[in-house]
């Protein structure tokens, strides 16, 4: 059985994802987001799992059994010929030891803002908000990169001890520099992460929590990583990269049908109820 690390910073974790869904498209989030063409989301539907709280103990808790079928059904979802999926999690992280930008910071502008900076061993961490992407995502929710380089496939497939690269919103351009490096937790493991790009404050993306399109202006955005070995914070991580958008080839139920036969091939026929596909497009959502 695999004991989870870092309990405290968990539950801190998800006491702030909880506040965080309290809030919706404030002033402050909204005077950046860009209006869109939003007809080109017709047939754009969020995709999520909803596990019980008995499948998620199970899941994180067994032989690794259902790890790997789930490992399995992620790449059938991304090798989909029925339809497009875009891997999407909007997860903070915890910045240690730095100054964050105050518009950056999880629940800013909230009653619940100074519930983002915490000490942790006697280390300031700060919840930083921040957004992981698959390698197809930029492609629904195209940036524009004003210094440095976008993602490239490489950084979707590198070794869990490499520094993670990321690619930061206009708001971090004061506080940090191309190559600089910070340090933060990453669900439930201290990572080192490497500044390779900064998005220009006009691109945006679809803030699912709120149903609104956002300025990636305040964000850190993270490639998935690639996971094959098993563990604690793999577990968590692959949970979330079955989670996002899929673009429709043809109806809903037909796509419906497909996942769930994805999951009958892979053994994980008792989450059919768990893996949902949103009932209006992203475009019905924002109108």
């Amino acid at each position: 059985m695999i004991k989870e690390k870092r309990l405290t910073s968990i539950i801190l974790l998800f006491s702030i994802m909880a506040m965080t869904s309290l809030t919706g498209c404030g002033r402050s989030r909204i005077d950046n987001a860009v209006d869109t063409n939003r007809s080109v989301y017709n047939n754009i539907y969020e995709f999520s799992e909803f596990l019980s709280e008995e499948q998620y103990d199970e899941y994180m808790n067994d032989d690794g059994s259902l790890f790997n079928s789930l490992l399995e059904f992620k790449h059938r979802l991304a090798d989909s010929s029925e339809f497009e999926f875009y891997a999407y999690c909007n997860n903070f992280v915890e910045v240690i030891n730095s100054e964050i930008p105050e518009i950056c910071i999880v629940n800013y502008g909230t009653e619940f803002e100074e519930e983002s900076k915490y000490v942790i061993n006697g280390e300031n961490i700060t919840a930083a908000e921040a957004i992981q992407v698959s390698e197809n995502f930029f492609t629904l929710f195209p940036v524009e990169i004003t210094e440095g380089r976008c993602f490239q496939s490489t950084d979707f497939d590198r070794h869990y001890s490499d520094p993670i690269p990321v690619i930061l919103g206009k708001a971090y351009h004061e506080s940090l520099h191309l190559g600089d490096t910070f340090e933060a937790y990453y669900i439930s493991d201290r990572r080192t992460f490497t500044v390779i790009g900064f998005i220009d404050a006009e691109s945006a993306f679809y803030r699912r929590s709120e149903r609104c399109m956002e300025s990636y202006e305040r964000y850190i955005v993270m490639p998935f990583e690639s996971i094959e070995e098993d563990s604690v914070s793999a577990r968590a991580n692959l949970l979330q990269q079955i989670c996002g958008f899929i673009e429709l080839y043809g109806d809903r139920s037909f796509a419906l049908q497909t996942i769930q036969g994805y999951l009958k091939d892979t053994g994980l026929e008792d989450w059919n109820e768990a893996i949902v596909v949103n009932s209006k497009s992203i475009h019905e959502k924002m109108n």
